[in-house]
């Protein structure tokens, strides 16, 4: 069983997919806030954002090596 709590005014509150308003929802099964969008149903939780924070700094890591003739990081 899931809570629904009103977003507050910040970045967060819009979906980053379609741009429909998103809601925090609580999971208490697994003990976590969850964001949740009602427009296209995309979901975003703490293991969602720590991956992509690490695929983001290996875009820019491979950006940097690009210019020294090394196209990807191994």
């Amino acid at each position: 069983m899931t809570k629904v709590v009103a977003a507050k005014n910040t970045q967060t509150d819009r979906c980053h997919r379609c741009g429909g308003l998103m809601l925090e929802e609580r999971v208490f099964e697994i003990g976590s806030t969850d964001w949740r969008c009602v427009s296209c149903g995309e979901r975003i939780d703490p293991v969602i954002l720590a991956h992509r924070r690490k695929d983001l700094a290996r875009v820019e890591a491979e950006k940097l090596f690009a210019g020294k003739g090394k196209a990807r990081l191994n």
